[in-house]
């Protein structure tokens, strides 16, 4: 705990006042991580872990993921394989075979990201949100800078429903992405934090149980956001190997939720049909615990 955290303890037991930071939900065991990290992260409705076949899990009830490509979904009716996603693994994605699909309109439809910041990092809510918007944009443009990519910020934020983003256009040698065309852009939106909450002692643990300023993804339009957008330019850009690059050089107390429907590969334009959540570069699937 910092001196701060400390001092307001002191204070608050001074004052015959009990500490009332908010505190984490349980784990619930019959959902996956990737369900728990998101429902405390605020997004409550439109989220579902699908149960997958006996043969997926061993005998202890954990699944397996090689044979994730062996085996078909009949609830969805997905296709054992890559048949019909065509997405190139990458890095932790190579564990993984893309043979069940969850229908998008139970999902949430739209890239989020949420957060727990250590509360050492900044002494106020104006500051936290500074710190995140700079380490997130130097991150995203320093990986962007390795796939290929130049930046050009816009000179102005970008207003949508009284929201300021900052926004950068794209562009690569020989590629989609110009600056000529205004074709690709990529889009930061981060609100201040809550106050002091309580870090779930599920999340990674560098930050697990401790006070931290709690970036949430409300069901609303006011939640953190990183995306890649604009049409035609994002055939260009592999954003499954962008945001798992970005999740693994960020502190692990930054999550990605990568919606389905809204991540492409960089082949064709091509997405993945399901969602599932980054955690430090590692994909968190959507797959209900065997019972």
């Amino acid at each position: 705990m910092t001196i701060r955290y400390l001092l307001v303890v002191a204070t608050m037991m001074m004052t015959g006042c009990a500490l009332q930071f908010q505190k984490s939900p349980p784990y619930n065991e019959e959902w996956s991580k990737a369900k728990n990290m998101v429902h405390v992260a605020g997004m409550h409705k439109k989220v579902h872990d699908q149960q997958l076949p006996v043969g997926a899990y061993d005998k202890e009830g954990n699944l397996q993921e090689h044979k994730l490509g062996n085996i078909s979904h009949p609830a969805y009716g997905s296709s054992s394989g890559v048949v019909g996603v065509n997405v190139l693994p990458y890095g932790a994605f190579e564990r993984f075979y893309w043979g069940w699909t969850v229908p998008g309109a139970s999902h949430y439809s739209e890239n989020r990201l949420f957060a727990w910041m250590p509360d050492e990092m900044a002494d106020d809510e104006s500051k936290a949100r500074e710190k995140m918007e700079v380490m997130l944009s130097r991150a995203s443009l320093a990986i962007l800078e390795e796939m290929g990519y130049r930046s050009q910020a816009f000179k102005k934020p970008f207003e949508l429903d009284e929201l300021h983003f900052k926004q950068w256009y794209l562009e690569q040698s020989g590629g989609i992405c110009s600056f000529a065309r205004l074709n690709c852009v990529l889009s930061l939106y981060v609100p201040e934090p809550e106050a002091v909450s309580q870090a779930p002692f599920f999340s990674y643990y560098s930050i697990a149980g401790q006070p931290s300023w709690f970036f949430a993804s409300h069901d609303n339009d006011n939640y953190p956001r990183l995306a890649i957008t604009q049409g035609e330019g994002m055939e260009s850009i592999s954003e499954n190997v962008f945001y798992q690059k970005l999740s693994a050089r960020l502190p692990g107390w930054v999550y990605f939720y990568l919606a389905p429907d809204k991540v492409g590969t960089g082949d064709n334009n091509r997405t993945i049909a399901y969602p599932y959540v980054l955690e430090k570069g590692m994909p968190l699937l959507f797959i209900r615990p065997a019972r």
